[in-house]
């Protein structure tokens, strides 16, 4: 093998590429990334057998070959490099990097038992901005459960109808929901992307522009973003019939200043007790909402949050966190809150957008 590319965008693959390299893998080829110089370009792969990526690299090829290399090694000696360009030829074993100011030799790993990445067919696709991707991930991710006993919560779901794509997540505690448009007329079957897997997509996505396209089948998910493919498997299971628990009406309704809202929950945070409890009372009478937080090891303190209130008064509890990770998907000045009274579930939306909701279980105690 031997090879001549840009230092810069050597660095960024090989970046991408480090994070789905098993660290701690008991195969060592997994914690590597797998380098193939072909046909003008080098292609950079990496897997923990949940998820991978796939980046090409536009080179000057030599030799063509395929070399597998620590990831940690490779990415940490290219980061500190400096220069326009840096060439490679793998002597015996050993792969030899020289840039303009540095020269590394790093041992290479036998690559036979590196796992291919499956290729999705086609057959089932869709067309989507990446910024839409983005933001519809984003909205949900956090809400994923992160406990192991019903894999199922430990994901996202994603599903579609005509021209739009749907992704939900929850813990049991908190739900969300959010839609965004999409190319294409055919129904997306539910699909469940584990949640970290999710949030690593998510990462690809930060500065790509225009559209990604998304194959799947019933055992996994991949999406094609300029030079990068990318490759996750789907959790086997039935997520929560959600729809059936939100709420229609409501005895109590209000609207609210996000920025008001939000200020006033990090206020409290610094109050909150080891349960992070924040009480909420709805006032119609004082057309505002009364926030509370107590550590009798700390202090106390009271917010008041000027609001429009329709119905009637309503007094609860919640984990403050959960309210302040409802309103950061919020990107609208204005907030809809929506109950039904003590002990049941806290609505949460956009006043100018139906694309989003957000539903937080009160706390018992």
């Amino acid at each position: 093998m031997k090879f001549e590319t840009n230092i810069e965008q050597l660095r960024s693959a090989s970046g991408i590429s480090a994070r789905f390299a098993e660290r701690r893998a008991n195969l060592p080829v997994l914690g590597s990334i797998l380098i193939a110089a072909e046909g003008g370009r080098l292609v950079l792969r990496a897997t923990n057998l949940e998820c991978g990526v796939e980046i090409s690299v536009p080179a000057k090829i030599g030799v063509e070959g395929v070399v597998a290399v620590p990831a940690p090694i490779f990415a940490g000696f290219l980061n500190s490099a400096h220069g326009k360009n840096i060439s490679a030829v793998l002597e015996g074993g050993v792969l030899l990097l020289k840039t303009e100011r540095a020269a590394a030799s790093i041992k290479t790993i036998p690559h036979d038992d590196f796992p291919n990445l499956p290729r999705v067919s086609a057959e089932r696709s869709f067309s989507i901005k990446a910024a839409d991707l983005q933001r519809v991930l984003r909205s949900v991710v956090q809400c994923a459960s992160t406990s192991t006993v019903k894999p199922e919560l430990q994901s996202v779901l994603l599903f579609g109808d005509v021209g739009k794509l749907v992704a939900a997540a929850t813990d049991s505690f908190r739900l969300a929901e959010k839609s965004v448009p999409r190319r294409g007329s055919s129904v997306v079957s539910p699909l469940l992307l584990p949640a970290r897997n999710a949030a690593e997509l998510l990462r690809l996505l930060e500065g790509v522009k225009g559209d990604v396209e998304l194959y799947y089948n019933d055992n996994q998910l991949s999406a094609q973003l300029e030079d990068i493919y990318y490759t996750s498997r789907l959790i086997d299971g039935a997520f929560p019939n959600y729809q059936q628990i939100v709420p229609k009406t409501f005895a109590t309704e209000a609207v609210v200043l996000r920025e008001d809202f939000s200020s006033a929950l990090k206020s409290l945070a610094i109050f909150s007790d080891k349960f992070l409890q924040v009480s909420l009372a709805v006032e119609p009478s004082k057309k505002a909402l009364l926030l509370s937080a107590r550590n009798p090891d700390v202090g106390e303190q009271t917010s008041t949050v000027v609001a429009t209130i329709q119905g009637e008064a309503v007094a609860l509890s919640f984990n403050n966190r959960y309210l302040a990770d409802g309103l950061s998907s919020i990107v609208g000045e204005s907030v809809r809150l929506y109950s039904n009274g003590p002990g049941k579930a806290l609505l949460i939306k956009d006043a100018a957008d139906e694309s989003f909701f957000y539903l937080a279980m009160p706390m018992n105690r």
